[in-house]
């Protein structure tokens, strides 16, 4: 099926900020939606103005037809029917134009007559009218399938196969799609990829453009790992560079350079990204490089931007930057950018492949000069050789859980479904215990990213954590953003004291 068109949005770069959405803060005069800006448009947001890009425009979303086309009827016990007429609502919460229902509405979504109770979560909330369970039934459940999860996790670092199938059997029993936010977890880390869980995420890719729009916005995630690499390149990039050459790890709908783009436009510099190809199956919807280029092309013409873009296996790139140093050609400034496990890239790469592009991009840059920015979307931490699979696995799994609950902060409880749509599509693809073993495995080989690669850390600006924490609005909701003392080349964003996303920078 023919995807909508999606147009790019025109970040503000640099000096700006992107506060996060809040269906409790949002109003009609505060949210602006953008198409491409005129380059004559301020490079500085105001912090008192929601920017918001607007990556879709009417007339290549017709949330109408996608009405009339999609109803999802799913045989899962308990599920009602799910239209797309959740997201083309929330699609419009976002616009600014239902906020007042957002806010009033008392209208709980029912299932077979009962109400659905907001998550609980076995951490503590400052807002524990969002998390009471609604009795101690609910409680039970929470740490039934907490217990199941961490006994799968011992049963597979034992090699206890026949015992981690029959617990995923337990725990698939008492999962939901719809329930608290540790059934939706358990849900989407295992029985999403059985028969059912395949269609209900068959059905709502129809609806793949409108929702992604949504998640990108939803969640800081992508925004804070994307401003915070964008802050540290145009900090450190020299001014007698004439081009700049950015390697990507995972380009995908390239949203992350349009900020760019303007940004070199008014330094009247030159771009050259270059896409890394993968190898490696998809694990979800995947983007076209031939859109994604004639996007981004089109974008830097309008800012009079000379952009060439180009797909390269990370082998062939290696030979040709290393046979340009030989003939004295090698003068670009390079940035090798790496972004992994974001939400709303609803794919997951091997943590092989991205120890693998930083190795090279190490060895590269001991001749050419530039930096290297890396957000990790699933924060995995620094892991040594006395670090179980086990420890991993629990970490993994509140990491998901403080991310299935600030997703469910920005939708009312009657957009349940529509909640469900994004986590099928967006975050159930990046949860994969097998893959998580074999990332485990990996990473004890070479524990440290720094150990592994022998880059110095690129000190990140107390400018940037400035512009960071104004964009996630961290004063008005759980959201935390912080440079650790010992680590001062990275930033974390956190919800609550769960980090969600790290982004590291070397040079």
């Amino acid at each position: 099926m023919m995807q909508p068109e999606i147009f790019l949005p025109s970040w503000p770069t640099f000096n700006f900020s992107i506060p996060a959405l809040d269906h409790n803060t949002i109003n009609d005069q505060e949210m602006e939606f953008h198409s491409f800006a005129s380059p004559d448009d301020s490079s500085v947001i105001s912090s008192n103005s929601s920017y918001v890009p607007n990556m879709f425009p009417d007339e290549f979303l017709d949330l109408e037809n996608l009405c009339d086309q999609t109803q999802i009827t799913s045989s899962m016990e308990g599920l009602e029917n799910f239209s797309s007429g959740e997201i083309e609502y929330l699609y419009e919460c976002l616009h600014g134009n239902n906020i007042n229902m957002v806010e009033n509405s008392s209208s709980p979504l029912t299932l077979d007559g009962d109400e659905l109770s907001p998550c609980f979560s076995i951490e503590s909330s400052t807002d524990m009218s969002l998390i009471l369970p609604r009795d101690e039934t609910e409680i039970e459940k929470q740490l039934i399938l907490l217990h199941l999860l961490r006994a799968y996790a011992e049963a597979m670092e034992n090699g206890e196969m026949e015992l981690a199938d029959m617990i995923v059997k337990s725990i698939n029993e008492k999962s939901n799609p719809l329930g608290n936010t540790m059934e939706r977890v358990a849900y989407n880390l295992f029985q999403s990829r059985e028969e059912q869980g395949e269609y209900l995420r068959q059905e709502s890719s129809k609806n793949h453009a409108a929702a992604y729009k949504v998640i990108y916005q939803s969640l800081p995630n992508g925004r804070f790992a994307h401003l915070t690499a964008i802050s540290a390149i145009l900090e450190s990039m020299p001014e007698n560079a004439e081009e700049i050459r950015v390697v990507d790890f995972d380009m995908g709908e390239g949203i992350q350079w349009p900020p760019l783009i303007e940004a070199l436009s008014r330094k009247q510099k030159a771009l050259r990204l270059t896409s890394i190809k993968s190898g490696e199956e998809c694990t979800s919807y995947c983007w076209s490089f031939a859109e994604t280029k004639r996007r981004l092309l089109a974008h830097a013409r309008q800012y009079g931007v000379r952009l060439e873009i180009e797909e390269k296996y990370i082998e062939d790139l290696e030979n040709e930057l290393l046979e340009m140093k030989k003939r004295g050609q090698g003068k670009e400034w390079m940035v090798f950018n790496c972004m992994a496990g974001l939400p709303h890239m609803g794919r997951r790469r091997p943590r092989s492949s991205v120890m693998r592009f930083l190795k090279v991009a190490k060895e590269l840059l001991a001749n050419f000069a530039g930096i290297v920015t890396f957000g990790d979307g699933e924060a995995w931490e620094n892991l040594n050789t006395f670090c179980s699979y086990s420890s991993t696995f629990d970490q993994l799994i509140r990491h998901y859980q403080a991310l299935f609950e600030s997703l469910e902060r920005n939708f009312p409880v009657y957009l349940a479904e529509a909640r469900m749509a994004m986590e099928s599509l967006f975050l159930a693809p990046i949860m994969c215990p097998v893959a998580w073993s074999r990332d485990w495995e990996e990473m004890i080989r070479c524990y440290s990213i720094e150990g592994e690669t022998g880059l110095e850390g690129r000190k990140l600006s107390e400018e940037s954590l400035a512009e960071a924490k104004q964009m996630v609005n961290e004063s008005e909701n759980s959201y935390k953003v912080r440079i650790e003392r010992l680590r001062e080349h990275e930033m974390v964003l956190q919800w609550k004291e769960t980090t969600l996303v790290r982004v590291s920078t070397w040079m």
